[in-house]
């Protein structure tokens, strides 16, 4: 049984054009908004992980970053859905902003935004799943032991639906 569903942001629930924070740039894709709203009627929670080097390149700051995760979930709001939680790493081990310049587990491939999540909400990995589109996508989630598969070429929520009806 499936209690929370992890999805990487870009390129899985919206468009990736790169380094996206502004409201007007959004563009859901296929599916994303049934398959949020579909979890939260499963009662299955659902949470964003997302790697945010834009923070530490000096593109955006974290309050843009806030309020572009309250948009989506107002936006959401109007079609019955939520995203319970958004977790992110702003660091990167080339960033020009200092204090964002690290190597950590945060970022992935690392897992340790999916820890954070795990801890913060006493979730047991054998009962998430998560949906990415690239490699370090998938190889956070697996150094949690989270069961994952990439991001499908068709609609999200049948790709979630699939998942759910399988386990």
């Amino acid at each position: 049984m499936i209690k929370t569903f992890f999805f990487d942001r870009d390129g899985v629930l919206i468009k990736n054009y790169g380094y996206v924070y502004e409201p007007n740039k959004v563009k859901w894709l296929k599916g994303s908004i049934s398959a949020i709203r579909y979890l939260n009627k499963k009662k299955i929670k659902v949470a964003v992980i997302t790697n945010q080097s834009g923070i530490g390149r000096g593109y955006f700051t974290e309050k843009d970053l806030e309020k572009f995760h309250l948009f989506l979930n107002k936006n959401l709001k109007t079609y019955g859905a939520k995203i319970d939680d958004f977790f992110h790493c702003p660091y990167h081990p080339k960033a020009k902003i200092k204090k964002y310049r690290k190597k950590t587990n945060l970022r992935k491939p690392g897992n340790g935004m999916l820890l954070k999540a795990i801890k913060k909400y006493k979730i047991n990995p054998n009962q998430c799943f998560m949906i990415g589109d690239e490699k370090k996508d998938f190889l956070s989630a697996k150094k949690t032991k989270i069961k994952f598969e990439y991001k499908k070429k068709y609609s999200l929520e049948n790709q979630v639906k699939k998942i759910i009806e399988y386990l």
